[in-house]
């Protein structure tokens, strides 16, 4: 085989690879946290946070807020920013003079939505179904055969007393070819 006759099979084997490593990937949502968190912080909210997840189009705002409305205020910045990309709200308010016993209400009151949680998913045997609970907010995680399973767990978390929001990042399974004769 001829030096140059190998080199041009190598480069396209390597195209060949690097095309189908690339066929999984879906594109990434817009970098908008800068944006954000500029936005959010020129409105007066120092004490919030803001993180992407660029791969699932998801931007997360934490840290702590004093009011209900102040919370309202963040997520409505985050989502004229954000565009299509879900706003995961887990600030936390805190209203002043109160900040501990606001903790405390806060830290039972997401114990008893992952108690519930649990038995939920129990209960309607969605055992691939993973899940985080921060300030009232239920992130469902894992791997589901079919859209319906994921529609499902995201009906019955929305369901659990005390949430405020579901983040549904549940990935359906490829599902694989079948035969029979």
């Amino acid at each position: 085989m001829s030096p140059l006759l190998l080199v041009l099979v190598l480069v396209v084997v390597a195209g060949a690879i690097f095309a189908v490593t690339q066929l999984d990937r879906s594109p990434k949502s817009a970098d908008v946290a800068g944006n954000i968190r500029h936005a959010i912080s020129q409105s007066g909210l120092k004490d919030v946070s803001t993180s992407q997840d660029r791969e699932k189009g998801v931007v997360t705002l934490g840290g702590h807020v004093t009011s209900d409305n102040d919370k309202l205020r963040a997520e409505s910045i985050a989502r004229s920013v954000a565009g299509q990309q879900v706003i995961s709200n887990q600030i936390e308010v805190l209203p002043p003079g109160l900040e501990s016993d606001a903790r405390k209400v806060n830290s039972a009151l997401d114990k008893g939505i992952s108690s519930n949680m649990e038995a939920a998913l129990i209960q309607y045997n969605l055992h691939d179904v993973k899940y985080s609970v921060k300030n009232h907010v239920i992130t469902l995680t894992g791997d589901v055969d079919t859209q319906e399973l994921r529609s499902k767990a995201e009906t019955v978390a929305a369901a659990v007393p005390n949430v405020e929001q579901v983040v549904n990042e549940i990935q359906v399974r490829v599902q694989r070819a079948t035969t029979t004769r």
